[in-house]
């Protein structure tokens, strides 16, 4: 799908913005609101904007730990590697997991409510993984910057 300036504008202000008024909206990008509404329908229905979500204060909702761990596989058959998949997504401590090149074959955001919470959930989920050969985990000390807005424009 072709993107115009238009349609940049409506992604960056929606990024920021998600609960922005559809009145609102029109008006900063210069237009009225049906044309706009349209715009922003079609941007959903085209998956540019796949979903609304909040931002939370992990320390409000005791997931104060974050923790990176990169994963190495003993096999790399596909069907091995889906199973892993399919696994990893049925554990909610695991915000995402992403496919790397490198040290390992994949890496893993996961937040914990401490230290001990993190080894409890490795040591119940995370180790038994399909075909884990091996864990590598660093955990965040402090957080510099912590950003979900794409830059588009």
């Amino acid at each position: 799908m072709k993107l115009d300036a238009t349609d940049l504008k409506i992604v960056d202000i929606l990024q920021k913005e998600g609960r922005i008024a559809n009145n609102e909206l029109a008006s900063r990008i210069g237009l009225t609101t049906t044309p706009t509404l349209e715009r922003v329908k079609r941007l959903e229905r085209d998956g540019v904007i796949e979903g609304y979500s909040a931002k939370i204060n992990r320390e409000a909702v005791k997931k104060g730990l974050t923790v990176f761990v990169t994963v190495t596989l003993s096999a790399h058959q596909l069907n091995r590697m889906k199973e892993f998949t399919s696994a990893v997504k049925a554990i909610p401590e695991i915000l995402a997991c992403y496919n790397t090149t490198g040290e390992g074959d994949f890496l893993l955001h996961v937040v914990a409510k401490d230290t001990k919470d993190y080894e409890q959930l490795m040591r119940t989920k995370l180790t038994t993984l399909p075909d884990v050969q091996r864990l590598h985990t660093n955990i965040v000390l402090n957080t510099i910057k912590d950003e979900t807005v794409i830059p588009v424009l």
